[in-house]
């Protein structure tokens, strides 16, 4: 092994410690803020806020992991996908560039991200209902709590299913409401009434292969991987 892949190895094991790597992406954004791309031509698909919401979070520290939830969809992922050489992984939703990071550091080293804005050379601008992505592109394709911000959640599966090659993965985060629960009332930024990992998993016949849903009377979040038929 050449010196070069040792220290990127190195630097990857660095970057699985929570803090340092949510410093450093936060640090990365900081130099590279003034390179923000947006996509412009969203779809009626997407939440009206979600753009909104979601880039005025970029200025706070807390949004570079966000409590690092995303492990509940990265730890059983890696698992799930580490007999594959490289494993070709989208992250759909990521904000910053921690989710990619983090994802690398676990091994899946061609991670990459989709968002409707970035500023990281990492993450593609686009609208996952319609994306340019070829059929059977990915291993694995994640949605980290980004599902509630769609008007047509089925379609954003079928996309999903689209770009994932057979067997392939797909993962869903989100935080299950207890006021939605009982209300049934949609609030922006969220865009449809799907409120649990049970939810979305009742949204196709792909076999779940690992789900957290403990559906408490606090607001928490929720992770399902799906696997697809061959």
């Amino acid at each position: 092994m050449s010196k070069s892949r040792r220290l990127t190895g190195l630097c990857y094991e660095v970057l699985k410690i929570d803090l340092i790597r949510n410093y450093f992406c936060w640090i990365r954004f900081q130099f590279k803020k003034g390179d923000i791309r947006i996509f412009e031509a969203i779809g009626s698909e997407v939440g009206k806020e979600t753009i909104e919401h979601n880039m005025g979070a970029l200025s706070n520290r807390a949004a570079y992991g966000m409590g690092n939830r995303m492990a509940l969809l990265l730890y059983p992922l890696a698992a799930l996908v580490r007999d594959i050489e490289r494993p070709k992984v989208l992250i759909v939703g990521p904000r910053t560039e921690d989710d990619i990071f983090w994802a690398r550091s676990l091994g899946m080293l061609d991670a990459r991200g989709l968002d409707l804005f970035s500023y990281s050379s990492m993450i593609d601008i686009g609208d996952m209902h319609a994306t340019r992505y070829a059929t059977a592109e990915f291993d694995a394709v994640i949605l980290g709590w980004v599902v509630s911000y769609s008007s047509v959640p089925g379609g954003l599966l079928q996309e999903c299913q689209r770009i994932v090659k057979p067997g392939g993965y797909l993962g869903f985060g989100i935080e299950s409401n207890p006021e939605l629960r009982a209300t049934g009332e949609v609030k922006p930024p969220r865009a449809n009434s799907l409120n649990s990992a049970s939810d979305i998993a009742a949204l196709t016949t792909a076999n779940i292969v690992f789900i957290h849903d403990p559906q408490l009377e606090i607001p928490t979040d929720n992770a399902v991987i799906l696997k697809l038929s061959d």
